[in-house]
């Protein structure tokens, strides 16, 4: 009778521990639960900033496209610059930059008279530059607006039309604020006879405000 009740008092003990050891294993498992749904609730969302951005572009430029005009002259490579201003929407590992500016370009010629008529276009455009990364920062970039070119060739009606760019970028981001880098372009302007092409490859600076 006595082991009767020292064997129930036994079964009676390991199923208290065994269902205090479930319960125990119940609540810390809960337990850690809730701390990664606090933790996935107190993380920080992503948020994108934005502000002024001033850009100064100066660059080579070759005439994809050299015809012979009626007065004798010979298009060849020149140089350009331009003036960007913009608001840079900053995320995470990508910038987007709305941005408007004025561009400047100027083409030499020559002819076999020794008389030449060189070739000044300029441009009001806007468009957007997208990039991405932190420090090495390759992008693209694509502007739509206004041209027009200045030749003092009196054989070359002076007219305006739709100016187009398009290039790629790829920037360094070293300093807070500032970034500088190269580019690669095409440019058109729709100035019908004789429309400038051109290839302008150069180096520029960004400023964020």
């Amino acid at each position: 009778m006595a082991f009767r009740l020292c064997t129930r008092n036994r079964l009676g003990l390991s199923l208290a521990v065994t269902s205090a050891l479930t319960i125990a294993m119940l609540t810390s498992t809960k337990a850690r639960a809730a701390e990664y749904v606090v933790y996935e609730r107190d993380r920080e969302p992503v948020t994108a900033t934005s502000a002024l951005a001033l850009g100064f572009d100066a660059e080579g430029a070759v005439p994809t496209t050299t015809p012979r005009f009626l007065s004798g002259n010979t298009l060849s490579g020149g140089s350009g610059f331009k003036l960007r201003i913009g608001d840079q929407i900053h995320m995470p590992g990508l910038r987007v930059t709305p941005e408007g500016g004025y561009a400047f370009d100027h083409l030499f010629a020559s002819d076999d008279s020794g008389t030449s008529y060189d070739w000044n276009m300029h441009r009001f455009f806007g468009g957007v530059r997208v990039a991405f990364g932190r420090v090495v920062v390759p992008g693209f970039y694509g502007h739509l607006g206004y041209g027009w070119r200045d030749t003092g060739d009196p054989t070359i009606t002076q007219t305006g039309g739709l100016a187009f760019d398009a290039g790629f970028t790829l920037d360094i981001h070293i300093v807070p604020h500032f970034g500088f880098g190269a580019q690669a372009e095409y440019a058109s302007i729709d100035t019908q006879p004789y429309a400038p092409q051109w290839i302008a490859l150069g180096l520029h600076a960004d400023l964020v405000l």
